[in-house]
């Protein structure tokens, strides 16, 4: 009976030093993928964000006219930019007036992250089908209206100029050029159209392009995952005031 007991005790020190040892291994790994899921966490409810907000905008442009060019500055309602005023869906709401980083782009719905008008961009297109083909495009001569593209100092819209223009959204968070057209381009918005739709519609694209900063910024994630990160969300919706032609009165 001593000789079991001695040998039961002497199996068990080395068994609880190994177990401190494998914690010990293992517990960086176990924190590792705990503040990995917690930052995964942030990232999809920014992505989420960035979605709903372009829905928003979409939603507006709808039931509005296209052809509008009143004045860049999301606080006046009664002088309509039909794409400036659609992108102003994105600012911080009024009294969060110390998250925006423009006075003139503030008055919308988003409480929740901040624009930096260096990097993001929100690109706005309407497009006119007549039959099941895209007729034409707006705003000209670009086809696109890109926010990044808006002169605050002067009050003045790049997008009808020609010249170089800023064009955020081509570029990755870091300046590198990685696209050369908004996401819905013509091709793209004549093969989700149905032949046997009613033909000559109005449609409005609506773009969000985000660098997303991470939360924690836990070094090892940082060097596979690019910090920023660019989030991209897209949105198309009718626009009757695009069609062709006047919707016919029953």
């Amino acid at each position: 009976m001593y000789q079991f007991l001695k040998r039961f005790t002497q199996k068990k020190k080395p068994t609880r030093g190994q177990s401190f040892v494998e914690l010990a291994l293992v517990l960086p790994i176990l924190l590792l993928m705990l503040l990995g899921l917690v930052e995964v966490s942030f990232f999809i409810g920014r992505y989420l964000d960035v979605l709903d907000l372009s829905r928003e905008a979409a939603r507006f442009a709808s039931v509005r006219d296209p052809f509008a060019t009143g004045d860049l500055n999301c606080s006046t309602t009664n002088d309509l930019n039909f794409f400036y005023d659609t992108s102003c869906m994105m600012s911080p709401p009024s009294e969060m007036a110390a998250s925006c980083t423009n006075a003139q782009y503030c008055n919308g719905f988003n409480p929740y992250l901040t624009l930096d008008l260096s990097k993001d961009d929100v690109v706005i297109t309407a497009f006119t089908i007549s039959g099941n083909l895209i007729s034409d495009q707006y705003p000209h001569p670009n086809g696109y209206w890109a926010l990044s593209n808006v002169d605050f100092d002067n009050n003045a819209d790049l997008n009808l100029t020609n010249g170089a223009l800023p064009n955020n959204f081509l570029k990755d968070c870091e300046g590198n050029g990685i696209r050369t057209e908004p996401h819905y381009t013509e091709s793209l918005v004549e093969s989700l159209l149905l032949s046997a739709a009613p033909a000559n519609k109005g449609f409005v694209a609506v773009e969000v392009y985000y660098c997303y900063e991470q939360v924690l910024g836990i070094p090892i994630i940082t060097d596979f995952i690019p910090n920023p990160l660019q989030i991209r969300a897209y949105t198309i919706m009718p626009l009757p005031a695009a069609q062709p032609t006047p919707t016919p009165i029953p």
